[in-house]
């Protein structure tokens, strides 16, 4: 086939329907995995040339996929990592070892996705692919060819029906859930978490650092059905869910973690296995959800280990060490201290404004946000409705919420905050720092692509580490 280069093969790729620029997504659902498995098979079925573990939820699936590969890497096992959204390039999504995709990789890959999606195409018995699909076929593929022996895979949307759902995974795992998606994925955290328990396989294992009864009694009704081993991991002083453990509905946490101190970014803390007990791990992720998402990594490892993944806790203790995940509580600036997160729906929101107090006592808070449309926005503004200064904005994204949504939602249910308003994003951060002197804290959040902008707003203004991190530039 004709030879492509990087940007012929990103307009491939994008040229199918994208939900992630447009919003829209189709629920076929009698169409989703026999046409990604109608795909991988024209490929050669890739995606069984290794083995994987499988990571839905609603928050903390990217760092807990990224904490559990940075541990089997450091046991040189040779992985793959695949996640989404990406911060600044497509490249971003799937990783060997670490080491991203490359420009020629990708485009290398292209020819070969091309032929197998006419041929799919040809047999007239699906509706259209979408971006997301052929990206994961891409990832596969890609693993494949540089012959991983394990993936660590991040779901995309949901968990039952995505692309993503076609593997067979050694461990299902699945993170924290809370409201997002619900257009999609249900108004409740029952139908959110069945959604996302989709994953679970028969006869399969399960990892799960979900707090909230109603969503746990889901995924153990599922893990019920299908036969598979339902794990818990969560703190070891608080249990949100001991009245179903006390009566027999859902069994006691398998994995409990404390918080022995903090460290800068870092966190040293205990885990309490069934058969051991980790002190004085250190942890390169700031924010406490950060232990419960590495205490859900340790439990999968674990339960990776029986199945003949090996590692040891020379490996743990460096993973853990060594893990870097951009955009989580990320300090970018001093004078004043400036700090992006991805935090993108009400509970994540919470969870940072904690963060920030416990770990930075900041005197004054001045908040940059931008949000996308299909949110809870109305929660994520009760969220900072005692948050002293709010600069509004809008991300580079077709689905960003406008201002003027975001200012009136203020005005409804955070009228005391003091606004200001700028765009684009680069604006409104500038506009952060003047508002917050040398004694207040900035904080940049709201969105993925808002922390992937700010990010770059961060290298542009002299930040090493940003720059470094950024290996080329897709988007806006």
């Amino acid at each position: 086939m004709e030879l492509v280069n990087y940007q012929d093969a990103l307009a491939y790729i994008y040229g199918f329907s994208d939900y992630e620029r447009s919003g829209k997504y189709t629920r076929d659902r009698g169409e989703n995995l026999p046409r990604i498995a109608a795909l991988l098979e024209a490929l050669g079925n890739p995606h069984q040339d290794y083995t994987n573990t499988l990571i839905a939820g609603t928050k903390g699936k990217g760092s807990t996929a990224a904490i559990i590969e940075s541990v089997l890497r450091a046991a040189a096992v040779r992985t793959g990592l695949y996640t989404q959204p990406d911060l600044h390039t497509f490249r971003e999504r799937m990783r060997v070892n670490g080491r991203l995709i490359s420009e020629d990789e990708v485009a290398s890959l292209i020819p070969t996705i091309q032929q197998a999606v006419e041929a799919v195409r040809a047999r007239q018995e699906f509706g259209p692919f979408i971006t997301y699909e052929i990206g994961t076929a891409l990832a596969f593929l890609y693993f494949s060819r540089q012959q991983v022996q394990h993936a660590v895979v991040e779901v995309g949307l949901g968990g039952r029906l995505d692309a993503t759902n076609i593997t067979h995974p050694l461990v299902s795992v699945i993170t924290s859930i809370s409201y997002d998606h619900m257009a999609v994925l249900g108004d409740t955290l029952e139908k959110i978490a069945t959604e996302k328990a989709g994953i679970i396989k028969p006869d399969g294992l399960v990892v799960t650092s979900a707090q909230a009864p109603e969503a746990l009694l889901a995924i153990a009704r599922i893990a019920a059905l299908r036969q598979a081993r339902l794990i818990r991991a969560g703190h070891a002083e608080v249990d949100p869910a001991q009245a179903e453990v006390e009566s027999g509905a859902l069994p006691p946490l398998h994995y409990r973690y404390r918080l022995q101190e903090r460290r800068g970014e870092h966190q040293i803390f205990t885990v309490w296995t069934p058969e051991h007990v980790y002190s004085d791990l250190e942890l390169a992720l700031a924010g406490e959800h950060q232990l419960e998402n590495a205490t859900a990594a340790l439990a999968t490892l674990e339960q990776l280990r029986q199945k003949g993944i090996v590692w040891d806790e020379a490996a743990l203790r460096e993973g853990l060490r060594s893990v870097h995940w951009p955009g989580r509580i990320q300090v970018v600036g001093q004078h004043p201290t400036i700090v992006v997160d991805a935090a993108h729906n009400t509970d994540s929101l919470q969870k940072l404004l904690q963060a920030i107090h416990t770990s930075f006592e900041p005197r004054r808070l001045v908040m940059v946000l931008g949000t996308l449309r299909d949110k809870d926005q109305s929660g994520m503004v009760r969220a900072l409705a005692d948050v002293d200064t709010v600069v509004l904005t809008a991300v580079q994204n077709p689905r960003a919420t406008p201002v003027a949504e975001l200012e009136a939602l203020f005005q409804e249910y955070a009228p005391r905050v003091k606004l200001f308003r700028a765009e684009p994003s680069s604006a409104a951060i500038d506009l952060a720092v003047r508002q917050a002197g040398t004694d207040a804290l900035v904080c940049v959040t709201g969105s993925v692509y808002l922390t992937g902008e700010a990010l770059r707003w961060a290298a542009a203004h002299g930040d090493k580490r940003s720059k470094g991190e950024i290996e080329g530039i897709d988007h806006p």
